[in-house]
């Protein structure tokens, strides 16, 4: 099921104009620095108690 997922995600890629794929590209690079931020933020707490 997933390599299905997978195709779908990837043709429905190619589809969109090279402007919307950079967006796209761009909110999850910052969805993904956040996560980082949040885990370091995490660890901080952790080791100051």
């Amino acid at each position: 099921m997933m390599t299905l997922d997978k195709e779908l995600a990837i043709k429905k890629i190619t589809e969109m104009p090279a402007e919307r794929v950079s967006k796209v590209l761009i909110f999850m690079a910052g969805m993904e620095a956040e996560h980082i931020i949040d885990e370091k933020s995490e660890a901080e707490k952790e080791s100051d108690q």
